[in-house]
């Protein structure tokens, strides 16, 4: 699924930067939704807990989507690579998933497949 997906919306990026800066000094999380091979759009999970050395999803809560590719979430610091329990849940759901850190702009950012190796995702304007 990974190799489909072009690129990420840069107005999205935006969107997801300003909501981690929202949530400090908590991490946020959301899906990610690819339409017509781009990721452009979120999709928030009823029930996701989001806390400062932590976010949740209740992934049982999640829609029958097919568009749904993977996760974003943030890191309230300046380190955006992966965790023990990101790869946990990268290898568990998803093709596709993004970290941003502080400052929350648009070098602060990493996507990583599945198996939490780096990936490219080029930032697009729609």
């Amino acid at each position: 699924m990974l190799t489909k997906i072009k690129g990420i919306d840069r107005s999205l990026l935006e969107m997801i930067n300003q909501a981690a800066r929202d949530s400090l000094p908590n991490e946020f999380l959301a899906m990610l939704r690819v339409e017509e091979g781009v990721v452009q759009e979120l999709l928030l999970v009823p029930g996701t807990l989001q806390g400062e050395d932590s976010a949740l999803v209740m992934l049982h809560m999640l829609p029958i989507d097919y568009t749904v590719v993977g996760t974003v979430h943030s890191h309230p610091g300046y380190n955006n690579n992966p965790s023990s329990a990101d790869l946990e849940l990268f290898r568990h759901y998803g093709s596709l998933h993004i970290i941003t850190c502080m400052p929350f702009d648009e070098g602060s950012w990493k996507a990583f497949d599945h198996d939490g190796r780096k990936v490219r995702l080029p930032i697009v304007d729609l």
